[in-house]
């Protein structure tokens, strides 16, 4: 009869005891108890609470993907002068218009491209065009820098539907003899709608040149259709 009550007691104490250095939401499995932080900080989940305690959630992951960060694209342009004025730019009926004394062109130039966040990126664009006269007439060059905005539509980091918006000054004027002679600078302004395919990029925009020449010498914006293909380093 002792023997049983020692036994009976001491098993007593050891629940006693058990109930005392337990976690107080060990014994369920139901969300709305507290859980045990041990249970998460061990790598598995093995801790000596594993069959006691309640565990804690899992740490959420990171929400902000990896930005791609800054990257530099050659690109080859082809451009197709049109009258075409979307953006009613005004246009003088008393002075020619460029886009009838030039053929379509072709160009190159380098872009800068850096991402703010997953899907908005800033670049700046630097190119050289040149549009190849008509019977008769003197060839006309362009050199635009801008800085515009890059949004991304749709679609995943490598393979992506973008729109673009582009403004800045181009330097412009007939192939007298170069570029810098006989030339004015004007506002400049292009948006346009691009795919990327990995180290590819593809898009075309419409642009204006709003003061070929400069505003003194020929008042009528210069509208065209630049397309172009874009090699990332």
């Amino acid at each position: 009869m002792f023997r049983k009550t020692v036994l009976f007691l001491t098993g007593a104490t050891l629940l006693s005891s058990l109930a005392w250095v337990l976690p107080s939401g060990a014994l369920a499995d139901d969300s709305s108890l507290p859980c045990d932080s041990l249970y998460s900080i061990e790598a598995g989940g093995h801790t000596v609470w594993d069959f006691f305690s309640h565990p804690c959630p899992p740490e959420p992951a990171a929400s902000e993907p990896v930005l791609p960060g800054i990257g530099v694209t050659l690109l080859g342009i082809r451009t197709f002068p049109t009258l075409y004025n979307p953006l009613g730019v005004p246009v003088s009926q008393n002075e020619p218009l460029l886009n009838n004394q030039i053929t379509n062109g072709y160009g190159g130039g380098i872009e800068i491209n850096g991402w703010l966040t997953p899907n908005t990126g800033l670049r700046f664009e630097t190119e050289f065009l040149n549009f190849p006269a008509q019977a008769g007439g003197a060839s006309f060059q362009a050199m635009p820098v801008t800085l515009g905005a890059e949004i991304r539509l749709i679609g995943s980091r490598e393979v992506f539907l973008y729109a673009a918006v582009d403004g800045g000054i181009v330097i412009n004027g007939p192939d007298t003899a170069n570029i810098f002679v006989g030339t004015g600078g004007s506002p400049y302004l292009q948006e346009g709608i691009g795919v990327n395919l990995f180290f590819l990029q593809f898009e075309v925009d419409y642009a204006t040149i709003f003061q070929p020449f400069g505003g003194s010498l020929h008042p009528n914006p210069l509208f065209f259709v630049p397309f172009s293909v874009g090699v990332h380093l």
